[in-house]
């Protein structure tokens, strides 16, 4: 390696350690309930005080840190929530996913579709119908069905604690679409701790007659399940073989990328 090429190198790499201790530094104030002093952000950190001070300054400058006058102490301002607006302006879930959606139906001939939960119904944000379908496509997006029906909104469901599986029950009823719907509180929980253990749902004909489908959930920063991410098709097409050696693994790795890219960390 020539001179030049280290001096790139190890110039590249100061450059990320860089950007590393701003993102620790800003994690670490926006996770307390109040401002930090800078020796408890030096003892938090690991960092010395003297370093967290120059990028301190950096971000005072750009008005992203505040300090107290009287106790010294430092904050977050309220600029770092316009990143977060400017975020789900333009990089919505749906802009994020979307390619994705169109992806999977492509790769497998089959439909897919993108769904969050909206006051516990499935909202379609994104739908492709399976081929020769075309025509629901329009008709899906924005549209709702319940959550105790499909792969997504089984999957949306096992990120609610019993208590709000319980209300969703007295809520909303668990209404009969197709004879293999789930209609008892005691079968909803069981499916439910299955896909909990197993990481993905199945609808298997219980919202449309002649449906399967396979869901995964999507991640955000919270941690936690933030939307459903779907392939369907006929169950002579979409067959459990297939699922399982082919289509599962696809949607397993889908899931991560998205996920990273609604900030959740695994």
């Amino acid at each position: 390696m020539s001179t030049r090429d280290r001096t790139t190198a190890t110039t590249d790499r100061a450059s990320s350690q860089s950007s590393d201790k701003v993102l620790h530094i800003l994690e670490c104030i926006a996770q307390s309930p109040f401002p930090l002093r800078l020796q408890d952000l030096s003892k938090q950190l690991g960092m010395s005080q003297s370093t967290i001070l120059r990028y301190l300054n950096a971000l005072m400058n750009a008005n992203y840190v505040y300090q107290e006058s009287d106790t010294s102490r430092y904050g977050l301002t309220w600029k770092i929530c316009g990143l977060g607006q400017n975020l789900n302006s333009h990089l919505s879930l749906r802009t994020i996913a979307s390619p994705f959606v169109n992806r999977l139906s492509g790769e497998f001939g089959l439909g897919s579709c993108l769904v969050v939960d909206h006051n516990f119904e499935c909202m379609y944000l994104d739908f492709i119908d399976t081929p020769g379908e075309f025509s629901q496509t329009l008709r899906r997006i924005g549209r709702s069905a319940p959550l105790h029906t499909t792969g997504s909104g089984k999957i949306l469901l096992s990120s609610y604690c019993d208590a709000k599986i319980d209300e969703y029950i007295v809520t909303r009823g668990l209404v009969q679409l197709t004879e293999h719907t789930i209609v008892t509180r005691e079968r909803l929980f069981e499916e439910i701790n299955t896909i909990r253990a197993q990481g993905y749902g199945m609808d298997e004909e219980e919202c449309e007659t002649g449906l399967r489908c396979i869901s995964v959930p999507l991640y955000c920063y919270t941690g936690k399940i933030y939307a459903a991410l779907s392939v369907f098709g006929n169950p002579s097409v979409l067959t459990l073989d297939r699922i399982d050696s082919e289509i599962l693994p696809i949607l397993r790795e889908v899931s991560a990328i998205i996920s990273m890219r609604l900030g959740y960390t695994s």
